[in-house]
């Protein structure tokens, strides 16, 4: 009842992380059914590649043996299991073509669901399948019915298939048997691909149905509910209060270094209390003049006391001074459009200096 409880609270899908975690750690959607399709399939190609020599080779050894039964001479043990050790060598030359076929028809079935990974998690023990009451769940549980029931039904029908096959096909081999033992190997054969056909379809058609539910199931077993969600998120993106607490940090610090650096500035152009943008302008340090420091509000209005305090001329430019705090960043050289603009102003402040400096005391 808590697991349905708990899966009913999933109502987000699974994110790409989720998933890749899930993949790394090999839990994979995975169809038996898939891998029951490849070896029928492979059995019906081995059988149509090699069945016919494998057969006939296997026939010629054993009417050569009961045509001159008389021959053999058994005098102990040894005598008995040399024969028998041929029979059974011959036996496994002749069908091992066939067997690595339908081996690697189950291979293919089986890799063709996902891409190949390791994982040595699958390998660990899990203890909690050392309980008796999540044991009894895996076997009487509604997926082991369902899992039961499908199997009745593959069983019913492959019955079903081999009855009509054997039906339509045993009289009138039997019958070519009697006029021609040779015709043995060739009935075999015939009869088997009578079975598989129509087998391969069916398996075909369970397959593609299991696979999709067996991938539905896995989508819903990967399911987040939405703390989950919101959980992932701040461990990929980080806890949103400690990033704003970086960011806080962040600006205490340049604003620490920018009023360090005011000192050094040349002009503050201001506006008159919302804006204020200090400038410094030295000809030998080359280059055009560059923005030490700026702020709006009530920093714009720390600056400028800070400056009127230290003598640093405060000129009121409304335009000039918006436009540089919206274009330029702290530690930046202003842009050329307004060269001409603070040109006239640092032009202002040198000749008021002079002016001032000629004065008599």
């Amino acid at each position: 009842m808590s697991q349905d409880t708990e899966q009913e609270s999933k109502t987000e899908k699974a994110s790409e992380r989720r998933i890749s975690d899930a993949l790394e750690k090999g839990n994979t959607p995975f169809s038996t059914e898939a891998v029951t399709l490849g070896s029928i399939i492979a059995i019906m190609f081995a059988i149509s590649l090699s069945g016919s020599h494998a057969g006939k080779i296997l026939a010629e050894y054993l009417f050569l043996n009961f045509d001159h039964v008389g021959d053999i001479w058994l005098e102990n043990g040894n005598d008995f299991a040399s024969r028998l050790q041929q029979v059974f060598r011959t036996t496994f030359v002749s069908v091992l073509p066939i067997w690595v076929i339908v081996a690697a028809g189950g291979v293919i079935g089986s890799l063709g669901q996902n891409v190949p990974s390791t994982s040595l998690e699958r390998l660990q023990p899990k203890w909690e399948r050392l309980s008796p009451a999540s044991n009894f769940k895996r076997i009487f549980g509604r997926e082991a019915l369902v899992n039961f029931g499908k199997s009745i039904f593959k069983l019913t029908a492959v019955g079903l298939v081999i009855y009509h096959s054997l039906k339509a096909n045993l009289l009138g081999g039997t019958f070519s048997v009697a006029q021609n033992a040779n015709h043995l190997p060739e009935v075999i054969l015939d009869v088997a691909k009578s079975i598989l056909a129509p087998l391969c379809l069916l398996a075909f058609a369970v397959a593609v149905v299991d696979i999709v539910v067996t991938r539905l199931k896995w989508n819903n077993k990967l399911m987040m509910t939405r703390q989950e969600v919101k959980d992932e998120f701040k461990q990929a993106e980080g806890d949103p209060l400690l990033k704003e607490r970086i960011k806080t940090l962040g600006r205490q610090r340049a604003r620490s270094r920018m009023m360090a650096d005011l000192p050094k500035a040349t002009v503050v152009i201001a506006n008159p209390t919302h804006y204020s943008v200090a400038l410094r302008y030295v000809p030998t340090e080359g280059g055009a003049p560059m923005v030490i420091a700026k702020g709006i509000d009530h920093l714009a209005l720390k600056i400028r006391y800070f400056c009127e305090d230290k003598n640093i001329p405060v000129i009121e430019n409304r335009e000039l001074a918006r436009g540089l705090y919206g274009t330029c960043d702290v530690g930046t050289m202003i842009p050329t459009e307004f060269y001409r603009a603070v040109a006239e102003i640092i032009h202002y402040i040198e000749v008021r200096k002079r002016l001032a400096s000629k004065r008599p005391a």
